[in-house]
């Protein structure tokens, strides 16, 4: 799907300033509670035929060139904001008072928690992409989230998943959504839009095309796309005391974040990885760490009435399988019920039935879900699992 982008045919969008707080004060609509599952945009660009060709990492090159206050701006929507920010050759990853936002030169993963409106802040995303980038078309969209703990505290449209993809339909072209999982337990939604078989360059207004085979997407990590998230509740109380601030003065922000890093061990899950973490005010934790042209982030809810973590990457798993990643994800946290979902490009000598082996059986736990959808393009595999009783 080539979808233009046009001020002219975008839905209106809030240009309020109003954010959410730094969360010195873990936020919360009511007493001990937060909305700790995400909300998560991937927005794929159309590429340059030469920056795929040359492999181009610079930084001053298409969504990493736009200036640090215009994603301030348009997060205003979100109504959340830049905590820290690292960045290495190939991604820009900053730290949100609501989760998390990684850049790259032709795509852009928002996901944000709480109450945040994320899906209104597209029009002035598109908007940003054509003025300051020049990306007149967009390529491929991921939307996706669990389901909510308090559906009835969110802001429209995401209130309701209908609501959500109405507003997704007014914005993309050839778009389609699914409620994958028990609708009567714990579910996942997913929007997207059909993956291509070419991409179009349109420079000086003289278009070209470069037919891309899936030999050619494996070979283009771009084009090779996975990523794995494990979501977790119900977390062990024993465990959560990590995430909450000790009587010290210098226990939050990066300090406090490099000290839950240590405790938990969330600091060994990708040593070589750049990290960047950050324990809240008085509780909650959250980090991104780089690796090469991938990224992880983790973020954590850890009061009782409401514990959530969540762990998402596209690291190839050649540095750590799905079993491997579940396992260390059971270990740190401990969880009563976690989801598990495994979505990637087919081809590229993937072995469908090893991607759904890998979500077997969990020592501890019983699964009552495994899926595997076949989309235009993608595999997704979807495993929930809830700790057995003893």
């Amino acid at each position: 799907m080539n979808t233009l982008i046009c001020k002219d045919n975008l839905p209106s969008s809030s240009t309020s300033t109003t954010t959410t707080s730094d969360r010195t004060l873990f936020p919360s609509n009511g007493p001990d509670s937060f909305e700790g599952p995400e909300k998560l945009l991937e927005i794929w660009f159309e590429p340059s035929l030469d920056d795929i060709v040359k492999g181009d990492t610079s930084t001053n090159i298409g969504l990493r060139s736009v200036d640090r206050k215009i994603w301030d701006d348009m997060l205003n929507i979100v109504k959340c904001k830049i905590i820290n920010m690292i960045e290495n050759d190939h991604v820009d990853a900053y730290l949100l008072s609501e989760s998390s936002m990684f850049v790259y030169q032709h795509k852009i993963i928002l996901k944000t928690c709480g109450t945040t409106t994320l899906l209104v802040a597209i029009p002035r995303l598109l908007e940003i992409a054509s003025e300051y980038c020049q990306f007149h078309r967009v390529w491929r969209v991921f939307y996706s989230r669990k389901s909510f703990m308090f559906p009835e505290r969110q802001l429209h449209p995401h209130n309701d998943w209908k609501d959500e993809v109405a507003y997704l339909e007014q914005l993309f072209e050839n778009g389609s959504a699914y409620t994958v999982g028990r609708i009567n337990g714990d579910h996942w939604f997913l929007y997207l839009t059909s993956p291509q078989n070419d991409i179009i360059s349109d420079n000086d207004n003289n278009s070209s095309r470069l037919d891309v085979n899936i030999e050619d997407q494996c070979a283009t990590n771009d084009l090779d796309d996975q990523t794995v998230e494990v979501l977790m509740t119900e977390l062990s109380p024993k465990k959560m005391k990590n995430f909450y601030c000790n009587n010290t003065d210098n226990d939050s922000g990066t300090e406090g974040g490099a000290r839950v890093d240590r405790e938990t061990g969330l600091k060994n899950l990708y040593p070589s990885a750049k990290l960047d973490s950050f324990l809240f005010k008085p509780c909650g934790y959250s980090a991104n760490g780089l690796l090469e042209d991938s990224y992880f982030t983790i973020h954590v809810t850890p009061e009782q009435s409401c514990s959530y973590a969540s762990f998402e990457t596209n690291i190839p798993l050649a540095h750590g399988t799905i079993s491997e990643i579940i396992h260390q994800m059971i270990s740190i946290f401990e969880p009563g019920k976690f989801s598990v979902t495994v979505f990637k490009t087919q081809g590229c000598n993937v072995d469908k039935k090893h991607l759904v082996n890998s979500l077997s059986n969990i020592a501890g736990y019983v699964r009552r879900d495994r899926i595997l959808y076949d989309f235009d393009g993608y595999d997704l595999v979807f495993g929930h699992f809830e700790k057995r009783d003893m």
